[in-house]
């Protein structure tokens, strides 16, 4: 993905493109690529937000359509009890806000979370609604955070900003396995 985008510097619409792929790989990464790419003027900082935001929803529904087309197999819908589905069912439709925030706050959850929701015939529209107003929310919220973190790199390091910006993006999702890991993996740390 970084080789295409170093082959299209200069070209905002194919960069946009790009982003909004990239969104169905890793978001967060996206973001912080979008957030960098805006704030070194290879592209308007909306084409940027609106390429991740855009690819985040359509990710989004294609994540809850992956689990509307496993829930129409017999076998893969008979793995699960009627009773365990008439729970998750009504846990998810009455909580289908706190679910998305919770996948977009712990990214590990978000793929089992949506799936689940398309396997369980949350309503699409419900669904639909409800996500991307937190994808919304939460895509602007990271990327301006990033632009101005890019800002102030690009300022103070040059072409040294990138190196800096990878090392935060890295961090940020060591940081993220590392507290998955910790808090849904059901070890804790021995008490010293």
């Amino acid at each position: 993905m970084e080789a295409l985008i170093e082959q299209n510097l200069g070209s905002p619409l194919l960069l946009a493109i790009l982003l909004f792929a990239a969104t169905f790989v890793l978001e967060e990464a996206a973001i912080l690529l979008a957030a960098g790419l805006a704030a070194a003027g290879e592209m308007t900082a909306g084409l940027a937000l609106a390429s991740v935001g855009t690819g985040m929803i359509v990710s989004d529904w294609c994540l809850y359509g992956l689990g509307a087309l496993a829930a129409r197999n017999r076998r893969i819908a008979d793995w699960v009890s009627q009773d365990r589905l008439q729970q998750g069912r009504h846990l998810l439709h009455r909580s289908t806000f706190a679910a998305g925030l919770l996948a977009r706050i712990i990214p590990w959850l978000l793929f089992p979370i949506f799936v689940a929701s398309g396997f369980l015939r949350v309503g699409f529209r419900r669904f639909a609604i409800i996500n991307a107003a937190i994808a919304l929310v939460y895509v602007v919220a990271v990327f301006y955070g990033a632009f101005g973190l890019y800002a102030v790199l690009m300022a103070r390091l040059g072409d040294w900003a990138w190196l800096a910006g990878a090392a935060v993006l890295l961090a940020v999702l060591w940081g993220g396995r590392a507290l998955g890991r910790r808090y849904f993996s059901g070890k804790t740390d021995p008490e010293p």
